[in-house]
C-alpha cells in the first residue's frame, strides 16, 4: 500500500515561496517539504536585481539557491493569505506570494542610492512602478563592477543603452567597498552559490 500524500490545509506546495516584505531588504523562503497539514519546512533563498530606479530595486527570487538551513514553521493566517512566522536574530512574518517580481526600497548603500547620487537628473525622472527605470538586458545586476548591458527606459518611451558599471560611479562607493565586494564575489563564485 502506498504512502498517503500530504496536503497542506492552506494549499501550500513544495516549491512555493514565502515573501517577507516588512523588512528592507526583503527575504524569500522556499518550501522544501510539507510536515502534516499545517507545517512546512523552508529555506531562505537568494534573489537578484533585474531593474532599479532612484529608490527601488525590482528583484526576483532564485528558487533552489539556498542561503540558510531549513527550518520548520507552522502555516497560519487567513486561507487566502497564509504566512509563516520565523525566529532567528529577530522575528519575521512572511506571506505566501506567487508574484514573479518584487519591489525593494533602498534609500542608502545600494544600486538605486549610487545611481541617484551619480545621475540625480536621470534618477528623478524614473519610476519602476510606471515602467521607467534601469533594466538589465543580458543578466541581472549583482556586482558594482558588472559589465552587464542595461537599458534606461524613460517615461516618454525613449531607451538608452549603457553598461551597468558606468552607472555605478558614485564617489560614495569607496575603494574599500569595491575590495570587500571583490572578496565576497570570489567566495560566492568558488562556492557556486550565484
Amino acid at each position: 500500500m502506498g504512502k498517503k500524500e500530504v496536503k497542506n490545509q492552506y494549499g501550500v506546495k513544495v516549491g512555493d515561496i514565502f515573501y517577507e516584505k516588512h523588512t528592507n531588504p526583503c527575504y524569500f523562503y522556499q518550501v522544501v517539504a510539507l510536515h502534516g497539514e499545517t507545517k512546512v519546512e523552508v529555506c531562505q533563498i537568494g534573489k537578484k536585481c533585474i531593474a532599479f530606479d532612484g529608490y527601488y530595486k525590482c528583484i526576483v527570487p532564485l528558487p533552489g539557491v539556498w542561503i540558510s538551513r531549513a527550518c520548520i514553521c507552522k502555516v497560519q493566517g487567513e486561507q487566502e493569505n497564509p504566512g509563516i512566522f520565523l525566529l532567528d536574530s529577530f522575528p519575521h512574518w512572511a506571506t505566501l506570494d506567487r508574484a514573479e517580481t518584487y519591489m525593494e526600497l533602498h534609500q542608502t548603500e545600494d544600486f538605486p542610492f549610487y545611481f541617484r547620487d551619480s545621475y540625480p537628473e536621470i534618477a528623478e525622472q524614473l519610476d519602476l512602478k510606471t515602467g521607467s527605470g534601469v533594466y538589465a538586458v543580458d543578466k541581472p545586476f549583482q556586482w558594482l563592477d558588472d559589465d552587464s548591458r542595461a537599458v534606461i527606459r524613460y517615461p516618454d518611451g525613449r531607451e538608452v543603452e549603457t553598461v551597468f558599471r558606468e552607472l555605478m560611479c558614485s564617489e560614495k562607493i569607496t575603494q574599500k567597498m569595491r575590495d570587500d565586494e571583490a572578496k565576497m564575489r570570489k567566495i560566492l563564485e568558488e562556492l557556486d552559490i550565484f
